[in-house]
């Protein structure tokens, strides 16, 4: 008979890893989490069938689909994202930091702006990627020669930059797997980027819990000998309320910004990552050079 610690790592074998389970699980369950509230809460029956069913999802490996299906929506979207941006938010911190483009110039809000301004001096981080045997990094000319290229197009600007810089940003991204804080802010962006892919889902998730839980609530005064139903219309109306305060905090709280902000606040930590008297070590921090 398998011990606890078994059954918890053939558990976390069944959910993926941590990415997998916070950046792409989660935001997919969030979007189900109306539905499922409303299934376990009314009915009782269904509440002790609970365990039986969530075992079911793990061994038929409905989870792994779930979350294959947030990360296609996120990934669908994510192109149509830096094309609108002006490319990815790492090739853009880049070309500022290298004074290739103004910070003040990229159309941003103030958060972003902010970010923007914090990245490395031009002249120090050229010298710490050359002593770290970086790519090539692009130089002014090519840079011109991609935004050219362009014309007034800007979706093509944004795709002939990003493949411009791409190689010095995967071979970032690659030599930045040690840095735990990478790794964090990663895993926000990537539950921004798959929560807002699926934000219409939600929304059409919790419009039908509403519309039922409010028939219920209709129907619990209705039929008050019936007992079908596991809850009384006093907390009934508590769930109402929750399923209200969720549809305000998905229409306010998750937007293009957020995803925007985050994949920004993702770059800065990968530059910071870099830019250090030391490569960063497990915990992600380094000392800042002395400028």
């Amino acid at each position: 008979m398998a011990d606890a610690s078994g059954d918890m790592s053939t558990l976390e074998s069944l959910l993926g890893d941590r990415y997998t389970r916070e950046a792409r699980i989660a935001p997919a369950f969030l979007c189900v989490f109306p539905v499922a509230i409303l299934l376990m809460v009314w009915f009782s029956s269904l509440q002790e069938l609970v365990p039986l069913i969530l075992m079911l999802m793990c061994v038929f490996g409905v989870v792994r689909w779930i979350s294959h299906m947030a990360r296609a929506e996120g990934d669908k979207s994510e192109m149509e994202y830096f094309r609108k941006w002006g490319g990815k938010p790492t090739t853009t911190m880049l070309r500022v930091a290298l004074g290739y483009e103004e910070a003040k110039k990229v159309q941003c809000d103030d958060r972003v702006r902010h970010l923007l301004s914090e990245a490395p001096h031009a002249h120090d981080f050229r010298q710490l990627l050359a002593a770290r045997k970086a790519p090539a990094i692009p130089s002014e000319s090519e840079d011109k020669k991609a935004v050219h290229e362009a014309g007034g197009h800007s979706e093509k600007r944004a795709d002939n930059l990003d493949a411009l810089y791409e190689p010095l940003v995967a071979w970032m991204r690659e030599n930045s797997r040690a840095s735990k804080l990478v790794f964090e802010e990663e895993i926000s962006y990537g539950f921004q980027r798959n929560f807002f892919a699926l934000k219409s889902f939600a929304l059409w998730s919790n419009g039908l819990a509403l519309a039922v839980q409010v028939g219920v609530i209709w129907g619990v005064y209705q039929w008050q000998h019936q007992h079908v139903w596991a809850m009384q219309p006093a907390p009934a109306a508590v769930i109402l309320a929750a399923n209200m305060l969720y549809l305000i905090g998905v229409v306010l709280s998750v937007t293009e910004e957020s995803v925007k902000v985050q994949g920004f606040v993702y770059a800065r930590q990968l530059f910071d990552s870099f830019y250090g008297a030391t490569p960063a070590g497990e915990d992600g921090e380094g000392k800042k050079e002395a400028s």
